[in-house]
């Protein structure tokens, strides 16, 4: 009994879930000297600068890519291709330990400033020097290694591409093409 019960949840998730990858149009950022492409989907979030607006960075989550045009589709508004200038990746892992070294280093100064007014622990210099190195590496974690960007055209391309199959009937039109 509980075999068919644990096959049906399963037969159940993978429905919904293949129900769910229609994402067949992606937009590709293709890095310099790298072999792998990073890839986004309706549904990611995007940090980027346009022409119109070159000193403001953007981010927004894509809702829909047309390929024919070459536009990207927000909530409120959309983007041609030509027109981003520059592209932002983030590396969470890096803003992660970023915020737990900066986290650290504020609560060692914290706790030591408390233990050395209320009891008999001096902060020291070396106290100080451990906090600020924590608050410090946490800061260049988050300001620095975090982000990278790239310019488009120089250090990147965009591109959208469309790796659907075709329709049936386009299939077939397109057998009976050929003798």
């Amino acid at each position: 009994m509980y075999y068919r019960i644990l096959i049906f949840l399963i037969f159940f998730i993978g429905m919904t879930n293949a129900l769910k990858c229609d994402a067949q149009v992606l937009l590709q950022l293709e890095i310099f000297k790298e072999i792998d492409a990073v890839k986004f989907g309706p549904g990611d979030q995007i940090t980027y600068k346009t022409k119109a607006f070159p000193k403001d960075w953007q981010t927004k989550k894509l809702e829909r890519i047309i390929t024919g045009d070459d536009i990207l589709v927000f909530e409120d508004g959309m983007v041609n291709l030509s027109e981003i200038t520059q592209f932002r990746l983030r590396n969470g892992t890096a803003a992660g330990m970023g915020k737990l070294f900066t986290g650290f280093g504020a609560g060692w100064f914290l706790f030591g400033g408390i233990a050395h007014f209320a009891s008999d622990y001096k902060f020291t210099w070396g106290s100080f020097a451990i906090g600020a190195v924590a608050t410090g590496v946490g800061w260049l974690l988050n300001k620095v290694v975090s982000k990278r960007t790239f310019k488009i055209g120089k250090t990147a391309n965009l591109r959208i591409i469309d790796i659907s199959f075709p329709a049936p009937a386009d299939a077939r039109m397109q057998s009976n093409s050929y003798p």
